[in-house]
C-alpha cells in the first residue's frame, strides 16, 4: 500500500462526526485538519492521505459503527466506509 497519497472525501456532516471522534487521536485529527473544502465539488471536503492513514481511519469508522445505535449515524458511517474503501483500493 505504501505511503503514496490517495484522495478521500467527505461532507460537512461526516466531518463533524470525524472531528468529534478524533479529539484524543492526534494522528487522525491531523488527517481531518488537512482536508480542504472544494467549492468545485459542492463543498465536499477532500484530503490527500497515505494508505496507512486511510486504513487507520477505516478502523476508527468501523469502531464508531459498532458503538452507535442511531440509524442516521449508521448510514452516515456506512457511506464513509464505502468512500474509504474506494480510496484505499484506488478505484
Amino acid at each position: 500500500m505504501g505511503n503514496r497519497g490517495r484522495l478521500w472525501g467527505f461532507d460537512d456532516e461526516a466531518r463533524k462526526v470525524l472531528i468529534d471522534a478524533t479529539t484524543e487521536i492526534p494522528e487522525l485529527r491531523a488527517v481531518i485538519a488537512r482536508a480542504e473544502v472544494r467549492a468545485d465539488l459542492g463543498g465536499f471536503w477532500v484530503v490527500q492521505a497515505s494508505g496507512r492513514e486511510l486504513n487507520d481511519m477505516y478502523d476508527l469508522v468501523g469502531a464508531l459503527m459498532d458503538s452507535t445505535r442511531s440509524r442516521k449515524k449508521q448510514d452516515l458511517l456506512d457511506g464513509l466506509l464505502a468512500r474509504l474503501c474506494t480510496s484505499i483500493d484506488g478505484f
